[in-house]
């Protein structure tokens, strides 16, 4: 068994662990180190996180496609696609006095998924990245994804200004 087929059958499946331990007498010690991980608190809560934007934005999506998303998102560089600001930066700027978003802190507190074309369903994998709030908030649906691209070099210009340093 590999730590993600773990995180699958145990998050996802919402397989026991004791029939987990079971199946794969051969992994005791790495079943129990996975379960105690940080990673397997990551997943837990990436899951949470979608089920609950996906339920608010009325997307159905099965447990398998969900779990790709999951995965995907776990996988993929904290940075945003379009302006290039990263993850760990984003309490930095909501610090700032008066550059706080309006919705902080129940976004903006961590990258969002965006879809690149967004007439493309959630669950084509290929066309979603993770977006900083201002970018996602202000792509909506009337930029396409190399306009956007466009407007997010100048955006990081406005964030290396307001943390002065380079992205």
């Amino acid at each position: 068994m590999t730590e993600i087929e773990f995180y699958k059958k145990k998050i996802f499946d919402k397989v026991s662990i004791t029939q987990i331990k079971t199946q794969y007498p051969d992994s005791l010690d790495s079943i129990k180190n996975w379960e105690k991980s940080d990673n397997y608190k990551k997943i837990q809560k990436y899951k949470s996180n979608l089920t609950h934007k996906f339920k608010q934005i009325q997307v159905n999506l099965n447990n398998d496609e969900l779990y790709k998303i999951v995965i995907w998102m776990y996988n993929t560089p904290k940075v945003c696609y379009y302006c290039s600001l990263p993850e760990s930066t984003l309490e930095e700027l909501h610090n700032q006095q008066g550059y706080i978003n309006k919705r902080y802190p129940k976004r903006g507190k961590s990258l969002e998924i965006d879809r690149k074309q967004a007439n493309l369903p959630y669950n084509d994998i290929e066309n979603l990245v993770l977006a900083c709030y201002w970018c996602n908030n202000a792509k909506t649906d009337t930029f396409t994804e190399d306009e956007f691209r466009l407007l997010g070099k100048e955006i990081k210009k406005i964030w290396e200004n307001r943390l002065n340093r380079q992205l």
